[in-house]
C-alpha cells in the first residue's frame, strides 16, 4: 500500500512494534512490481509472452499448436485445398494423410490471436476479411479476398504460403466461410 497509516486504527497508530511490523510487511509484499509484470506478460497482448499468450488464445478461441498436413496430393480442379498439386508433381490421394504438430512462436501466435479477435467481431464483409488477411499475413506479400458474384469467395495470395500458413488458412477458423458459399484459394506468386 502507498500509505499504510491510513489502514491502522487510531488507537494503534503510536504502537512502534506494530507499525514496524506493518511497514516491513508492506515493503515485503509490495504488489506494484507483480502487477506491472502481470500486465506486461499477460494482460497487454502487444507484450504478452508464453503463458499470457496461451490465455489470450483461450479467450479468442485459437490454439498455439497447429496440425499440419505433411503431404501434397495430385488434384484436377482449381485448388479447394492448398495441398493439391498439378499433374506429375505429387502422388494420388490414397485416403489417408500424414500430419504433424507445429507449435507457433510467440510472435506468430500473437498475429493469429489478433486475426482471430478481428474474426470474432467482424461483420463478414469483404473489407473486414481483407483486414483480417492483412493482420494475419503482414509482411508476407499481397493477399486479398474477392467476391466473384457466384456465391464464391476467392482468396488470392501473391506468395506461396508455407505449410504453417496453409494450416492457419484452412483450419484455424480465422478465415470464415459463409454458409452455402464456395471458397477458392488462388496462389499467384510474383515473378
Amino acid at each position: 500500500m502507498r500509505d499504510v497509516q491510513k489502514t491502522v486504527l487510531s488507537q494503534y497508530s503510536c504502537a512502534p512494534t506494530l507499525n514496524a511490523l506493518i511497514e516491513a510487511w508492506n515493503q515485503t509484499l509490495d504488489p506494484t512490481r507483480l502487477i506491472e509484470t502481470w500486465f506486461t506478460n499477460v494482460w497487454n497482448l502487444d507484450t504478452a509472452q508464453g503463458y499470457g499468450l496461451d490465455v489470450w488464445g483461450r479467450i479468442v478461441g485459437v490454439e498455439r499448436v497447429l496440425t499440419l498436413s505433411t503431404d501434397s496430393f495430385f488434384g484436377f480442379a482449381e485448388p479447394q485445398d492448398l495441398t493439391l498439386q498439378p499433374f506429375n508433381a505429387a502422388p494420388w490421394y490414397s485416403g489417408t494423410q500424414t500430419t504433424s504438430n507445429y507449435r507457433l512462436s510467440d510472435e506468430a501466435f500473437r498475429q493469429l490471436i489478433n486475426a482471430k479477435a478481428l474474426a470474432n467481431i467482424t461483420d463478414g464483409s469483404i473489407t473486414s476479411l481483407n483486414a483480417i488477411l492483412m493482420t494475419l499475413f503482414a509482411g508476407q506479400g499481397d493477399v486479398w479476398v474477392a467476391d466473384t458474384g457466384t456465391m464464391t469467395l476467392t482468396y488470392t495470395f501473391n506468395f506461396a504460403p508455407s505449410a504453417v500458413q496453409v494450416s492457419l488458412i484452412q483450419s484455424s477458423g480465422v478465415l470464415m466461410r459463409p454458409a452455402g458459399v464456395r471458397v477458392i484459394y488462388a496462389i499467384k506468386p510474383q515473378t
